[in-house]
Order: C-alpha cells, then structure tokens, then sequence
C-alpha cells in the first residue's frame, strides 16, 4: 500500500500550484480595481439620485443652487484621498457633517474631514487610498476648476456649485481618472443626462 508521495508526484503538485497562482494573481487585482470602480460609480449615481429626488429650487433664496446634492474628491492631509456626498444647506462654502447623505450599504454618513479619521457615524468607504490604493485622481477640463460635482433635479451635472458666484452645466463629457499602483479606471459623466459609465481600465 502506498503511503507517501513520490518525488515527482509532489513536483507535480508544486508545478500546478505555481501555474494556477500566475492565471490567477491578475484577477485577483482586477477584482480590487473593478470593486473600486463599481463603489464610486454607485456614490456618483447615488448623489444624483439625491438630487432627482430632493429639488432644491427656492424662489426665496437667491443663492438656493449652493444646496444642491454633489459628491466631491479631495486630498487627506496625509496624501490620500477620499470624498463625500452631500449639500451645503447653510450655504457655508462646504459640506458638514450634518449636510452628509446617509451610505445605504453601512447607514453612516459619506463624510469625513481632510484629517481622514473616522468617528463612529462615519463611511470607511470613502477613503479610497485607504480602501483601494488610490493614489492620484485627475480630472478633464470640462469637471471644473475643483473636484466637486452637482446633479439638479433632472439629473444634468454641473461643476461645483460651492462657494461659487454662478453655476456652470457640464457641457461636455467629464472624465475622471482614478491611479493606482497596478491599474488605471476612467469613470465618464455624460453631459446633459449625468448618466455616469466605467469607460477604461488599464493595466
């Protein structure tokens, strides 16, 4: 009776180990990208759908626009980034805690300061380079000036409308690039209708 592996049976067993490791170690790093891709794809959808739902429009208040819903990437003192979704609703110049919509996956708020130290009540999702490896964003011309998007009532998607003296309508695609250390993913925003795509991934 046979009780042991031979020595050629075992480097078998190395070789098809070895192989199966080599197939499978990209795909395993396309998971993470795809994950990270599908995340923010589902927040920038998800802050239109905000606005789709919550019309903000005040004939009362002359800078009623400032409180439209918007979803903004920005640095972490440390380098990294993150973002957060959310409405300037006191017109400050800036989303607080208490202007932060709500995660529907973990019911914490998408919010955190440029520290990047989360309480209690707040997403760990949103810090990308933490989550994914994401170590630089870069945004086309037509995205604006900064790192913040707002949806209206109907959808359209416009450059930031925080702190700003008038509000600009995408009228172009606005692409998104977001790097890590194995991959790049374009995220694209459609003028006009805001529908929002994966449009690359590069390896």
């Amino acid at each position: 009776m046979k009780k042991a592996f031979t020595l050629l049976e075992l480097v078998a067993v190395i070789m098809v180990v070895a192989l199966l490791s080599i197939a499978l170690l990209p795909r395993f790093s396309d998971n993470r990208v795809r994950e990270a891709a599908d995340q923010i794809l589902s927040h920038i959808r998800y802050t239109q759908h905000l606005a789709l739902i919550d019309d903000r429009f005040n004939p009362n208040d002359p800078e009623w626009w400032h409180k439209r819903w918007l979803i903004g990437f920005w640095q972490c003192t440390d380098g990294g980034w993150y973002y957060v979704v959310g409405r300037d609703l006191d017109n400050g110049g800036g989303i607080g805690n208490d202007e932060a919509a709500i995660n529907p996956f973990d019911k914490k708020r998408l919010f955190t300061s440029n520290a990047c130290v989360l309480d209690e009540n707040q997403s760990g999702e949103i810090l990308i380079t933490e989550k994914y490896g994401i170590y630089d964003i870069e945004f086309s011309d037509e995205c604006g000036d900064n790192s913040y998007i707002a949806f209206d009532n109907t959808g359209r998607p416009y450059k930031s409308t925080l702190g700003t003296e008038e509000y600009d309508l995408i009228t172009d695609k606005c692409e998104i690039v977001f790097k890590l250390a194995d991959a790049n993913f374009t995220v694209t925003i459609e003028p006009e209708t805001g529908y929002t795509r994966l449009t690359e991934i590069k390896y």
